[in-house]
């Protein structure tokens, strides 16, 4: 018995140091402003497309501004695979037309690089257009980018 009120006397006396430790000390201040969230990037994956003048393979000023747009809107993202389709209704010939969708291909894959968005890799293709498709879509000269991107997890 004289066990038993020894370790009741002793455990009261942690409990009360406990809670007189915890009365000691004052609460913290209420915040005085507004909690505002971060901002949440808003990455997600995007298909662009980029045109070019007849028989050429230039950037327009109207593409390099859809470039720098996009690496404006995927600042701060995670890039994965890219892919490059492009296309050249405007060629006369197949061999033409496989000749300008390899400089459009090339052209564009530089100005990725130069907007950083070139991601972790680059997949390349080219439209296989025959002569009489090329009536209904003469403007089908373009190369059509897509960029899979997503927002940093951390954890």
């Amino acid at each position: 018995m004289i066990k038993t009120l020894t370790k009741t006397a002793g455990l009261t006396a942690i409990a009360f140091t406990a809670a007189s430790t915890a009365i000691a000390q004052p609460l913290p201040a209420p915040p005085t402003t507004a909690y505002t969230p971060p901002a949440i990037s808003d990455c997600a994956s995007e298909t662009l497309h980029v045109y070019f003048p007849a028989g050429t393979s230039a950037l327009t000023p109207a593409s390099r501004a859809i470039l720098e747009a996009a690496q404006a809107r995927l600042d701060g993202c995670i890039l994965g695979q890219v892919s490059l389709n492009a296309s050249a209704a405007d060629a006369r010939s197949e061999a033409e037309a496989q000749s300008l969708t390899a400089a459009r291909i090339e052209t564009v894959s530089a100005a990725l690089s130069d907007y950083q968005l070139d991601g972790m890799r680059v997949d390349t293709g080219a439209d296989t257009t025959d002569a009489t498709s090329t009536l209904w879509t003469p403007m089908d000269r373009k190369v059509e980018i897509r960029v899979a991107a997503w927002a940093p997890e951390i954890s």
